[in-house]
């Protein structure tokens, strides 16, 4: 615990408020006004208690200048509280508002951890009925969490037992004129709480934070909490720049309608889910621009539980999905968006290690609504980012009728050196559903092989799909059988009028997902994939072979 009477003085201090900036002293009444613009926190200790807990001083300090507002009826003109650099201990929760600065000197350590484990530890309310008077709220428009003197780190009771939030957001009820708008923080820390910032919808707006980290917070870095009812006057642009979301169940749970949140160059690392919506949530945006996502034990967007009308938007990004919890599975391509809120993406890069093993996933699931994708790129491992990117006609065989020969097939045809072994059907196989979406029946290529398998079976796209000069394609096949060969892909290309161009030849390892890329040639078209099967024996099913643009 540091000497405050002494720390007033440092010079730390003057430097940060001017050459005009002296500190009153301690024995003066907390009554006379502030012609300096500030207070410093230690004129309100009380006297002959010692310092084992400032929760005191603090609260006096906060309800002194609320009364000043209260008195003078506007909010434009009152002082900020300076904390002095040092470790306070604070044992209840602290009571402010909006309009009231709270300014460090140097670093502040605002700890709470032998709070109970259920409070919370600063709640910023504006329950009032002062008049926004012509200026709207002028006492409002900058952080009322300062660390640009020095980081305000807020700890609370741990990660493991903590219930309550560090940062509270919001009225509890909608009868006040007073809103927690424009309210928010700069180099401010959070952490070792069940939530580090949490958000009430009641007449809670235009807050933003720069420059923070919410990190460590057992259930979710942001949480939006659902209140009574629908949100009231609440969700208008919700913004974060240069932040850090860390180690929480999820980065961003929003359990209420009405939310737009932007987050601008910040960084996602080692959560669950980054974005989760609750089966309150409905009307809303998230949008990322120029954000490092790293570290994903669930998924990046999880609105399987969520209401209509949500979107996310990703722009300029990168998403580095390897798990941080289960260092036992690969970075490999996955499931990463599900559930019913539109997703847009452009400029977003995906980062895999590994490639997929036993069946082509797409990073989106079907049931999400697709607005957009565009110049989105892959290092290392390539991926499907969703089966509306697909070119070729009947992927997942689903567009003949079970029981339909592979002869009368409509979009492919089957050829093979020995006759005996060109013989299969469309069957119906047992399916389980994947992540956020409905248990469904799937139809797979049932084909029949004989004991040998030195000779290739090749099943060849019936009707071409188009391409583009320079363009990347990709294909994918998924497929089982008693023992699995080589895979053998083949891209034929055709120019206008169906002359044909060039070829482009590659093989896929035996007990691997078979896949393959091809840069398409100038003045192609369109273009034609050969599948071939090498060593294969038993009966072989093919699920899926996909056809998608990089």
């Amino acid at each position: 615990m540091v000497n405050r009477r002494s720390a007033i003085g440092l010079s730390a201090g003057v430097a940060f408020l001017g050459a005009g900036a002296v500190s009153r002293g301690w024995g003066e009444s907390v009554d006379n006004p502030a012609p300096n613009g500030f207070r410093w926190l230690g004129e309100f200790a009380a006297k002959g208690k010692g310092a084992s807990d400032d929760t005191g001083t603090f609260q006096r300090a906060i309800d002194y200048v609320r009364n000043l507002a209260l008195r003078a009826r506007d909010t434009s003109c009152l002082p900020s509280l300076l904390i002095p650099a040092g470790r306070y201990v604070l044992t209840q929760t602290l009571d402010t508002t909006p309009w009231i600065k709270l300014c460090s000197v140097g670093g502040v350590l605002l700890d709470f951890s032998q709070m109970p484990v259920g409070w919370d530890g600063l709640t910023c309310r504006n329950e009032t009925t002062l008049p926004a008077t012509e200026l709207r709220f002028p006492g409002d428009r900058s952080p009322f969490l300062d660390g640009t003197g020095g980081t305000i780190s807020i700890l609370g009771p741990g990660k493991a037992r903590a219930e309550g939030s560090g940062i509270v957001l919001g009225n509890r009820q909608a009868g006040f004129p007073g809103a927690v708008r424009d309210a928010g923080g700069r180099n401010v820390v959070v952490t070792g709480w069940g939530s580090a910032l949490r958000i009430d919808p009641l007449n809670t707006y235009l807050t933003a934070w720069f420059s923070s980290r919410f990190e460590q917070n057992r259930e979710a870095a942001i949480r939006v909490a659902p209140g009574v009812g629908r949100s009231v006057n609440s969700g208008e642009r919700m913004t974060f720049i240069d932040c850090t979301f860390a180690g929480s169940a999820h980065a961003l749970d929003i359990d209420s309608d009405s939310m737009d949140f932007v987050f601008d160059a910040c960084s996602f690392d080692f959560n669950g889910d980054v974005v989760y919506f609750g089966k309150h949530a409905r009307f809303g945006t998230v949008a990322f621009n120029h954000c490092h996502i790293e570290g994903i034990d669930g998924l990046l967007v999880d609105a399987t539980d969520a209401g209509k009308h949500l979107r996310t938007v990703f722009r300029d990004s990168i998403v580095l999905p390897r798990h941080w919890k289960r260092k036992d599975l690969n970075n490999a391509p996955r499931q990463l968006v599900a559930g019913t809120a539109k997703f847009s993406a452009s400029g977003l890069e995906w980062r895999f290690e590994s490639p997929q093993q036993d069946a082509l996933t797409p990073l989106i699931g079907d049931e999400v609504p697709v607005e957009a994708l565009s110049a989105m790129s892959f290092q290392k491992v390539a991926a499907l980012p969703w089966r509306g990117a697909v070119i070729n006609a009947d992927s997942r065989f689903t567009l003949d009728s079970p029981g339909t020969p592979v002869s009368a097939l409509t979009h492919w045809t089957l050829s093979s050196t020995a006759a005996a072994r060109a013989a299969g059907e469309l069957v119906t196989l047992d399916t389980i559903a994947g992540t956020g979406a409905p248990a469904r029946s799937q139809q797979a290529l049932r084909l029949a092989t004989a004991e040998r398998g030195d000779e290739p079976l090749s099943l060849t796209t019936r009707t071409p799909f188009p391409v583009n000069p320079g363009e990347t394609v990709l294909a994918a096949c998924t497929a089982t059988a008693a023992a699995k060969g080589r895979t053998a892909f083949t891209f034929q290309f055709y120019a206008a009028e169906g002359v044909a161009l060039g070829i482009s030849e590659s093989q896929s390892p035996a007990n691997a997902l078979a896949g393959a890329q091809a840069t398409v040639p100038a003045g192609a078209v369109q273009a034609t994939l050969k599948t071939s099967f090498i060593g294969w024996t038993g009966k072989l099913e093919l699920s899926e072979l996909a056809v998608w643009r990089s």
